[in-house]
């Protein structure tokens, strides 16, 4: 696997795919209170975020998907990553996914660090749909997808059950 570094200008960072010395990062950004909210499961540990990690890695060889981690200043500073890669029938599209660590939130890292990576998937895998979810509580995470040109299609409604809660999700899309 050739690793990718992606750089941005402002704000200034680094994505690059995933290796197994994130492990601590990911762990903390999924195990934040805001975050925990929001995704079905979370690790609960350093143990299983390094296995989620593994998991991405092989993933990532096989094609099925292509996780980056946003660095800043050799800090950890959360991820993004592209899902669903190579389906047969639904070669055309793909998901993407992120979170970004407690201590980077709110400074415009996410917004670019979508942008440019959404850039990169239509570039590389010759898209033509690239979509997202996000559930409807998470303002953050739509003002992110709307900032980087996602359009909202419309939510699903009692898409997920969690912990007995029912919760409705957001449908983004960009097209090309």
């Amino acid at each position: 696997m050739t690793n990718v570094i992606i750089k941005s200008k402002n704000p200034e960072f680094i994505l690059r795919h995933v290796t197994k010395n994130d492990a601590q990062g990911y762990f903390e950004s999924m195990y934040s209170p805001e975050a925990k909210k929001g995704f079905m499961s979370t690790p609960q540990n350093l143990k299983e975020a390094k296995k989620k990690i593994q998991e991405y890695i092989s993933q990532t060889k096989r094609g099925m998907v292509e996780p980056f981690t946003i660095e800043v200043n050799g800090q950890y500073a959360g991820y993004v990553e592209l899902h669903d890669l190579g389906k047969e029938h639904f070669k055309h599209r793909a998901y993407i996914g992120y979170c970004l660590h407690p201590n980077f939130r709110g400074k415009g890292i996410m917004t670019e660090a979508v942008k440019l990576v959404s850039s990169y998937a239509f570039k590389k895998y010759k898209l033509k749909r690239l979509e997202a979810y996000c559930r409807t509580f998470n303002k953050p995470s739509a003002k992110v997808l709307k900032k980087s040109g996602f359009k909202l299609e419309g939510i699903l409604r009692k898409n997920k059950c969690k912990d007995g809660k029912y919760l409705d999700d957001m449908v983004w899309a960009i097209v090309k």
